[in-house]
């Protein structure tokens, strides 16, 4: 346990060390957690609802800011019947939640909701559904009123989802959503196109007929709709970019610390290696310091972004409890996987130091 010595030796450099690998592993689980979650909460949606297709602008750089014509819709409404669904997707700054999720659909969509108390609007106006996770935080239930876009709606039903993300959000009917995110004058446009075809060649087939029919839409299979989104493009590069910062700022970090450890116990080198000790077996020994200080880096910084990530979940102004909460052991692995290469990598320096130390040189150190 030589190499637990060494560490312990220079306790505050060594605490900073880990700090330094924590605060780097902490960003990227949290970071990554959140973009995972949500697209684990998309797919799951899209299976629940038995969505196939969808279908957006083509000139929209992502779906969530798509918009479809009332023609459009009329027109693919034609061609599909019932197994089209409308939505009208966007958010509002309310005072009950500055980032309020709006979705406005058809009654035939808003029935496969399954409610947990209340019913199923009944009005086009002035009625809403909310979602169970808005319900808790704001303590609502059936029959309260709710201010959406400035009038008040009376909450009729909540409902549950399995998402976070729109179970924290509130659901009027297409029309009345239409007009809320309507431009002054304008008669308001639908976000989504929504398609059930049932297999596999369906969908296939129905995709390529959008895209012949109606050139200013583009179809998607639903189980790409989530790699579609600009969020994720951004976020995805955001995650990579954190990973080799994080990558190469705590290569730079351990070795500096092992640098040090090294200029410190130059002597204590020398005597070793006058006894018979190899630059090679030196070198384990700085492995294990540096594989002990990564891996108790990687472990304080999930523990800091599990609590980051339950922070920032409790905080009113990013929405409805949609951050996860937990952090999934893939991720937990891929961290320490990369803190292990890190412990490797920051030998490279280190070593070229040991390779060319003589030990009568480093006896001689002082």
């Amino acid at each position: 346990m030589i190499f637990l010595r060494n560490v312990l030796r220079a306790p505050v450099r060594s605490l900073m060390t880990v700090l330094g690998i924590a605060a780097g592993v902490a960003m990227f689980t949290a970071v990554s957690a959140i973009t995972a979650d949500l697209r684990t909460q998309i797919a799951g949606a899209v299976d629940a609802y038995q969505i196939d297709v969808v279908v957006y602008e083509r000139r929209a750089p992502s779906p969530f800011s798509s918009k479809i014509t009332r023609e459009q819709m009329r027109s693919l409404t034609d061609e599909y019947g019932p197994a089209l669904a409308p939505m009208v997707i966007g958010t509002l700054n309310e005072k009950w939640n500055p980032y309020a999720l709006v979705m406005g659909v058809e009654p035939a969509f808003a029935g496969r909701m399954a409610l947990v108390a209340g019913r199923q609007m009944a009005a086009p106006q002035g009625e809403a559904l909310l979602g169970e996770l808005g319900a808790q935080r704001m303590g609502l239930q059936p029959g309260a009123q709710i201010p959406i876009g400035g009038k008040s709606h009376v909450v009729t039903g909540i409902f549950r989802t399995g998402s976070r993300l729109f179970d924290g959000g509130v659901m009027l009917g297409a029309a009345q959503a239409r007009q809320l995110f309507a431009p002054e004058g304008s008669e308001g446009q639908y976000t989504l196109a929504l398609l059930h075809t049932g297999d596999r060649a369906a969908t296939a087939r129905v995709i390529d007929e959008v895209q012949r029919h109606h050139p200013a839409l583009r179809a998607i299979p639903a189980t790409e709709f989530a790699g579609a989104l600009r969020l994720f493009r951004v976020v995805d590069a955001f995650v990579g970019t954190i990973a080799v910062v994080a990558l190469v700022g705590t290569v730079l970090v351990v070795t500096n610390t092992l640098l040090m450890a090294v200029a410190e116990r130059t002597r204590e080198i020398g005597i070793l290696m006058a006894v018979g000790w190899t630059p090679w077996l030196v070198l384990r020994m700085l492995l294990a310091e540096s594989v002990l200080l990564c891996l108790a880096g990687a472990a304080l910084g999930n523990a800091v972004g599990l609590a980051l990530l339950h922070a920032v979940n409790g905080m009113e102004s990013v929405g409805f409890g949609w951050i996860p909460v937990r952090l999934s052991p893939p991720l937990v692995a891929t961290s320490f996987a990369l803190t292990l290469a890190v412990a490797v990598l920051a030998l490279a320096w280190p070593a070229i130091v040991l390779w060319r130390m003589q030990p009568l040189t480093a006896l001689r150190h002082e």
